[in-house]
């Protein structure tokens, strides 16, 4: 079964918000929806492993490095992982993991343990270290960061090697996507998260509202993971409502399938945004233009596909 993850984030400079609503919003969420234990690896690959790697610095220091300077000092990992100091000269300050809450850090500190356990050191690469990290080039990929045209509740999904998008928790809704690549990292890394990541390839697609209309009281519920892609789960009003996406086998683009619960008393009415080389079609429901009218008989569960020229 998948499980959720909660999204927190910590105070920072980005887009001139008030980061701090974000994390007692989480934070509230994570602790009235979520009780599963944090999964430590989870954790890890969605926050950390961009920077880290088992046997080689990139970044920041190997897993075996870490785990030779905190092997048996949890409270110290985790005192350091929320406050983080600038130790190395020509190396990028550590942003704080604060978001991450104390268990959760708890549970990264026992993954590295773990996973490092007996692991020699290497000698760090030369070249771009970012470029050197193969988890960064995983397909597909989620990523937690502060992106262009969106809140600092950004999240950034590469669903394959060509088709990536930005869906914005703090909103609830999906931003935008892309062809051609997928998040260039270093500018937010180099900033310590004072800056935001930088897009690799061609915005096709920006959704300018969310297509239920307004969403003001849209209440963000989290993420699951299926086969490494998230699911995504809000409230608006009384209906829950998930959104799945997925790419396209033989063309740029994705499919996105929703499903709300309670079904619907009347016909659903989602509204997409018309774009030059977008098409947009569905498998339940009338589609004019870009309006879908779907009956409340269908509107439990239903995929729009997106095709990206």
């Amino acid at each position: 079964m998948a499980r959720v993850v909660p999204l927190l984030f910590a105070a920072g400079f980005a887009h001139g918000i008030d980061m701090m609503k974000y994390v007692i919003f989480f934070s509230t969420v994570a602790s009235s929806v979520l009780s599963a234990a944090p999964d430590g690896a989870q954790l890890f690959t969605t926050n950390c492993s961009a920077c880290h790697i088992l046997d080689q610095m990139i970044v920041g220091p190997s897993l075996a490095e870490i785990r030779g300077l905190y092997d048996g000092k949890r409270e110290d990992f985790v005192k350091w992982c929320v406050a983080p100091r600038k130790k190395r000269e020509g190396v990028i300050e550590m942003p704080s993991m604060v978001h991450i809450g104390e268990e959760g850090l708890q549970a990264v500190y026992a993954h590295i343990m773990e996973v490092a356990k007996g692991v020699k050191i290497k000698k760090q690469a030369a070249g771009d270290p970012f470029a050197t990290s193969s988890v960064y080039a995983e397909r597909p990929q989620v990523r937690r960061i502060f992106m262009p045209n969106a809140s600092p509740a950004a999240i950034a999904v590469a669903l394959d090697q060509n088709t990536s998008l930005c869906w914005d928790a703090g909103v609830c809704r999906l931003r935008y996507a892309w062809t051609g690549g997928f998040i260039d990292g270093y500018p937010y890394w180099k900033s310590n998260g004072s800056s935001v990541a930088a897009i690799v390839g061609t915005v096709k697609y920006t959704e300018e509202k969310s297509p239920f209309g307004e969403t003001k009281n849209a209440k963000f519920l989290g993420y699951s993971m299926k086969d490494k892609l998230p699911i995504f789960s809000y409230a608006v009003g009384t209906q829950m409502v998930t959104e799945r996406f997925a790419p396209l086998k033989e063309s740029s683009g994705f499919q996105r399938t929703f499903t709300v619960t309670p079904t619907p008393s009347s016909a659903l009415v989602l509204n997409f945004t018309k774009q030059d080389g977008v098409t947009i079609t569905s498998d339940k429901g009338t589609l004019e233009g870009t309006k879908l009218t779907i009956a409340p008989a269908d509107a439990a569960t239903f995929t729009i596909t997106f095709t990206l020229k």
